[in-house]
């Protein structure tokens, strides 16, 4: 089994592929054979990610939302 050391697109005989750093092949694949620099024998280290905190645009069911009035910045329209 052979382990992809790269992410992106990769050119070789049969056109373009898109690897993703990690990602496994067999070692007889045609892509492994030709391009044996983009892969490693050993599988990488676990890579550590959060998710992304995403609000809510909406209220669940129940409950209630507040939102504060922004207060007046000063006059519209310019000089007086």
């Amino acid at each position: 089994m052979k382990y992809s050391l790269v992410s992106g697109n990769v050119a070789w005989s049969q056109g373009t592929t898109q690897l993703t750093r990690g990602t496994s092949a067999d070692d007889d694949h045609p892509l492994v054979l030709e391009r044996p620099d983009l892969f490693s024998d050993e599988a990488p280290d676990a890579e550590l990610s959060s998710a992304p905190v995403v609000e809510r645009a909406t209220a669940a069911p129940g409950e209630k939302r507040t939102t504060s009035r922004r207060k007046p910045t000063g006059s519209k329209g310019g000089q007086q």
